[in-house]
């Protein structure tokens, strides 16, 4: 059992953080400003390395300076001196040493960063919640732990929120380019214009940023190592960990393109039901992100064929820039209203858009391509405008068509009516 020492000194390794080069993320000023209501419980999701940890050391420092420190449990449970103290019943224990220590004149605080480690710990929790009343907070890297088993436990007394990678406004505050609007962006636009190409690069995890490209390079294939083995062929117990990771290979130099399980199992040499199987398990731990097919003129949404989106582009370095440029507008469009309303659209004709958003009964529709030229605006536009015949006149008055381009090289700039032609720089910073 961890003495009440072991324990201060485990608190005080998990909440410490670098302070340079801070940036103030949206969700930690969510939780700042609500961090006096108890319940209900708090949970952050989200790829590793994302900065869900970084978000609740913050709100730790935060509450620190208000309470005493002896009523604030933070625990990373991947600290190596809990090593041998990773079970349910040593949690309790930990739990009522800390609860002993506490002041009962103020609130208790618990943060438990990276909680699945711990085999049901949600039982713990959901005890702690009805019997304590202390305000919780819970991180985790996977999606299936920390949604479906934990909200059964919990019966839904439980708000979630899935932090991703910094946007690339967030990578542009890291470099001390803020408050943006169109003015400062057209003064500053070729600096902006070069990082906006690194970001496409190398994504948005703020531990490479000031890396060099080449150890860049290095700090991505160890992620994905660790989160596949770790978190997905270690806790799954699975054999096959090469088809695993030649299934990530394929979606890495294919994001965007239309899949289907049997196709997958085609390619990689296993049935579809592994395949399913496998690319549950990619999403569960974030590194991948699924759209489905919705059909325009039934209304009816296709799960047969998918697009699979990469959570970052550090993760896209062998694709083309088309595709990079697509993973981008889909992270930005999921930042922003959530994956549950971002369809694909394609007609019988193979006429396709590349991302709708179902908003009511209105549509957010995007047309990405990297330049729009005199070859290729005939059919960046066509799909659009297909899809507009098929809108009654009060439907068309709240829908918005986009067409998003890196560069625009036409000689005659003309736009058919009803769409908007903007460039994904500008796009990715205003919207």
């Amino acid at each position: 059992m961890l003495s009440y020492s072991e324990i201060v000194t485990i608190i005080q390794e998990s909440a410490t953080y670098q302070t340079q080069n801070v940036v103030i993320r949206k969700l930690e000023t969510v939780f700042l400003e609500n961090h006096l209501v108890k319940k209900p419980v708090k949970v952050i999701t989200g790829i590793r390395r994302s900065g869900k940890s970084f978000i609740l050391k913050r709100i730790y420092q935060k509450i620190s300076g208000e309470i005493p420190k002896q009523n604030i449990l933070f625990i990373n449970f991947e600290n190596d001196r809990l090593n041998g103290s990773l079970t349910l019943e040593s949690l309790r224990n930990l739990y009522d040493i800390f609860k002993l220590k506490s002041n009962p004149g103020y609130n208790r605080y618990l943060f438990f960063d990276e909680i699945q480690n711990i085999p049901a710990w949600e039982k713990f929790v959901r005890t702690v919640y009805d019997s304590e009343g202390d305000d919780i907070y819970v991180t985790g890297s996977n999606s299936h732990l920390l949604s479906s088993e934990f909200s059964t436990v919990l019966g839904g007394r439980v708000l979630e929120y899935t932090l991703q990678p910094f946007t690339f406004k967030e990578f542009l505050d890291f470099h001390e380019y803020n408050h943006l609007d169109l003015f400062s962006i057209n003064e500053r636009k070729i600096e902006i214009s070069q990082l906006f190409d690194t970001y496409l690069e190398y994504g948005g995890f703020c531990e490479t940023f000031l890396l060099p490209d080449s150890q860049k390079a290095i700090y991505r294939q160890s992620l994905i190592e660790k989160i596949i083995l770790k978190d997905i062929i270690n806790r799954y117990r699975i054999q096959k960990s090469d088809l695993m990771q030649n299934l990530f290979l394929y979606i890495t130099r294919n994001p965007g393109s239309i899949v289907s399980a049997a196709k997958l199992g085609n390619v990689i040499g296993i049935t579809d039901k592994t395949v399913s199987l496998f690319l549950s398990h990619l999403s569960s731990v974030f590194l991948l992100g699924r759209i489905d097919k919705y059909q325009w003129k039934t209304k009816k949404i296709f799960q047969t064929q998918k697009k699979y989106y990469l959570s970052d582009n550090l993760f896209t370095h062998l694709c083309l820039e088309s595709r990079k440029l697509e993973n981008i507008v889909y992270n930005n469009l999921i930042e922003k209203y959530s994956g549950s309303a971002v369809f694909f659209l394609r007609d019988e004709k193979g006429h396709e858009v590349d991302f709708v958003v179902t908003f009511g009964r209105n549509y957010y529709c995007y047309q990405v391509c990297v330049d729009l030229n005199d070859e290729n605006e005939k059919r960046e536009f066509r799909s659009l405008l297909n899809l507009r015949k098929y809108r009654s006149d009060q439907e068309l008055k709240g829908d918005k068509y986009y067409l998003l381009f890196k560069t625009d090289s036409r000689m005659v700039k003309d736009t058919p009516r009803g769409i908007e032609i903007r460039q994904i720089l500008e796009f990715v910073l205003t919207e």
